[in-house]
């Protein structure tokens, strides 16, 4: 008994300089999962890569065993909520062990890593399966455009896995709904973390299909593109350095207390996704929820309000 604490301890020593900080559950792999490691590990028990590109990007190539389910299948439109959002559970459970999920499998996702949209992508999918009470998902950093950079080898074959086990068991701490959202608008124990553009948060700018400007009261922005250097010099999206991105997170208002609790919020609840990851996966905030629904469903609800033109909360 003396032996195995002293061997856990080891292992928390060893990660808490990376950054890591001990979640509830333990996990075998770590959230965000290095080609170089995974070149090496690609046989490993109970590992399954699932590619979130498109169809046709899949069939034209991918990595070495991996199962496609495009981001389409995760993120779809909600006819009754007027925004997109996971689909019912039970087509996702028939999708996911079609795909030969099963309770214990440990997941790889990785997106096309080729821009930060590619990259929000493939993190709404760890986000998804997290929320949806799996607890050994990790993402690919660059995916597949940092793996081909790098010469390695993929190919075309399709597996044909047996059906999995994996059953939804819902996570709501992951999950903020509107009733949420509403419940916490005055909150002071509940910070508000917007996602999309610094001219989308300031309220000179938003997507077509969003009804109003502005964003939620008490938000800090920490924009999706700036945690990854998607396009720098060519380069593929590959998260940013540990340090910078807590520099980034401090420097933008989010507190240091890691129980601190964020609502994160886009457009769609892709972009939120990515700051998700950050938070919570690498940066270590316990408490993070996404906003799906996000600003598509907050912006029609004409009685809640929006902050324009200002940088303050």
């Amino acid at each position: 008994m003396k032996i195995k604490l002293i061997k856990a301890i080891y292992i928390i020593a060893l990660l808490i300089p990376l950054g890591f900080v001990p979640p509830a559950v333990c996990r075998s792999l770590p959230a965000l999962v290095e080609t170089g490691w995974l070149a090496n590990n690609l046989n490993a028990k109970n590992l399954i890569l699932i590619d979130t590109r498109t169809a046709n990007n899949y069939k034209v190539g991918h990595l070495p065993g991996a199962v496609s389910m495009p981001y389409a299948d995760w993120n779809v439109y909600n006819d009754d909520e007027e925004c997109q959002l996971l689909p019912q559970s039970t087509d996702l459970t028939k999708k996911l062990q079609a795909l030969g999920l099963n309770s214990d499998s440990r997941i790889i996702i990785y997106d096309q890593g080729n821009t930060t949209g590619d990259a929000t992508k493939g993190a709404y999918a760890v986000w998804a399966l997290e929320a949806m009470g799996h607890n050994e998902v990790s993402y690919l950093n660059g995916g597949f455009t940092k793996w081909t950079f790098e010469g390695r080898i993929i190919n075309n074959k399709k597996p044909t896995p047996q059906p999995g086990n994996f059953k939804i068991q819902t996570n709501n701490s992951r999950i903020a709904t509107l009733a949420y959202v509403k419940s916490h608008l005055n909150s002071k124990q509940v910070l508000f973390v917007d996602a999309r553009n610094s001219n989308e948060f300031f309220g000179s700018h938003k997507r077509a299909d969003v009804a109003r400007y502005g964003h939620i009261p008490g938000a800090v922005n920490l924009p999706a593109p700036f945690l990854n250097n998607a396009g720098i010099n060519r380069a593929p999206a590959v998260i940013l350095p540990l340090k910078k991105l807590e520099a980034m997170a401090a420097g933008m208002g989010i507190p240091q207390d890691k129980n601190t609790e964020l609502i994160v919020y886009c457009n769609t609840g892709q972009y939120a996704a990515l700051d998700f990851f950050v938070l919570h996966n690498l940066l270590g905030y316990r408490n993070a929820r996404v906003y799906d629904g996000s600003m598509l469903q907050y912006a029609v609800q004409y009685k809640l309000p929006l902050v324009k033109y200002s940088w303050g909360r």
